[in-house]
């Protein structure tokens, strides 16, 4: 009994102990501490330029003109033709005024890009006409006509590298209402090519350049879809993003306007981000809550009221009651002054990734100006005493006051 008895003490005695050892073998491992990534940098999005804004005096809600040209020939001014020397000093004007030309798509696209201080101005040019591109054959190359209207920017570039080969060529393609874009047999697409590869670009005109105002959905659909596949068949490096509706014409049924911008033809889609009309004044800034696609508006140049140079005189008037796009330098930031804010769509600025900066506008001009403590005064003007002379009196070179009319004794 005592043996049994001892055997079961020191059984009971290891049993917990086997128990616990026996346990150890199954106790769940302690996990691992878990890897906190570290929290990404945030990426900081568009800041204000640093620019001087009272000098500047951005304002990237005001008007952009859109200029219209269809011949560039001859000496004389007509119907649908600028003169060869009006040209170029329209071009003269511009750049004197503080303009800088930019293409359409840039304006669509709401990618402006010209420096600071700087207004953009778009140069359109209608139907392909010879005039307007023409070459020149030598025995070996091509040659740009000096005379023509890519002939003309081209050295104008030259002379002012700061002045951009940027321009949009509405063009209709080879049809059978036109036999060859920009007029000489075979060279069509070489040229197309060639404006694209310079930094100009190609939008849609429609195929015969008839009036749309009764066409229906299907012939506005065939008018552009066959340009578009044309054009993109002799040039598939171009980005039809624009298209000028032939002779301002606009549809009568507005609710066919949806085709201007999109459709299909031959089972191939085209898609315009604007369409523009033949006249009369400039189009408001892209971040604008006046701009819409559908109708945008062109200026004739012409001489006179409502023409090219008369549109920059009043858009550079201090006063005229217009107001110029005038560049940050920033294609990311749209500034304007606070006054201006009512106008901007912030909306779809913010969608495009780019900031609405409204600033503190500043008075009179020239830049900015010394600040002055309380008490002080402007050290770049002189103090002047203050002129205690009597009303009717005058100051003599001694200081002496001498009375303009006597004083009665009281006789």
């Amino acid at each position: 009994m005592l043996k049994r008895s001892s055997r079961f003490a020191v059984t009971s005695t290891l049993l917990p102990l086997l128990a616990v050892t026996a346990g150890c073998q199954f106790l769940p491992k302690q996990a691992a501490a878990p890897t906190v990534a570290p929290a990404p940098t945030p990426k900081p999005g568009p800041q204000p330029p640093k620019i001087d804004y009272a000098r500047i005096r951005p304002n990237e809600l005001g008007q952009i003109p859109v200029i219209m040209y269809h011949e560039i020939k001859g000496t004389q001014n007509k119907s649908l033709t600028r003169s060869i020397a009006d040209f170029r000093k329209d071009l003269e004007l511009m750049y004197e005024a503080g303009f800088r030309p930019v293409n359409l798509s840039d304006v669509v696209n709401d990618r402006i890009d010209v420096p600071p201080g700087k207004s953009p101005i778009v140069l359109t040019f209608d139907d392909a006409r010879a005039s307007q591109f023409r070459l020149i054959e030598t025995a070996s190359s091509l040659k740009v006509d000096e005379d023509c209207a890519v002939g003309i920017m081209e050295a104008f570039n030259k002379k002012h590298p700061d002045w951009a080969l940027r321009g949009t060529f509405f063009v209709l393609p080879k049809s059978k209402s036109t036999l060859e874009t920009f007029g000489q047999p075979g060279m069509g697409a070489q040229k197309m090519a060639y404006l694209i590869e310079k930094g100009f670009e190609i939008g849609n005109h429609s195929t015969s350049h008839k009036s749309m105002r009764k066409m229906t959905p299907a012939q506005i659909q065939q008018e552009l879809g066959y340009a578009n596949n044309m054009i993109l068949s002799e040039v598939p490096d171009a980005r039809i993003d624009v298209f000028a509706v032939p002779m301002g014409v606009f549809p009568k049924d507005k609710t066919s306007w949806q085709y201007l911008l999109k459709g299909t033809y031959e089972g191939k889609e085209y898609r315009h981000k604007a369409a523009f009309a033949a006249a009369w004044r400039p189009i408001p800034s892209p971040a604008s809550k006046k701009y819409s696609p559908y109708q945008l508006e062109r200026i004739d140049s012409i001489n006179g009221t409502n023409g090219v140079r008369d549109w920059i005189k009043k858009l550079t008037t201090t006063g005229s009651g217009y107001t110029r796009y005038v560049s940050d330098g920033d294609p990311n930031v749209i500034s304007f002054p606070k006054g201006e804010g009512s106008l901007a769509d912030t909306g779809k600025i913010k969608a495009g990734g780019k900031l609405a900066y409204a600033y503190e506008p500043f008075g009179g001009t020239g830049g900015s100006k010394p600040i002055i403590s309380v008490g002080g005064s402007d050290p770049n003007v002189q103090d002047r005493p203050i002129d205690t002379t009597p009303p009717g009196a005058k100051r003599t070179t001694e200081g002496t006051v001498i009375l303009q009319t006597p004083i009665s004794s009281g006789g």
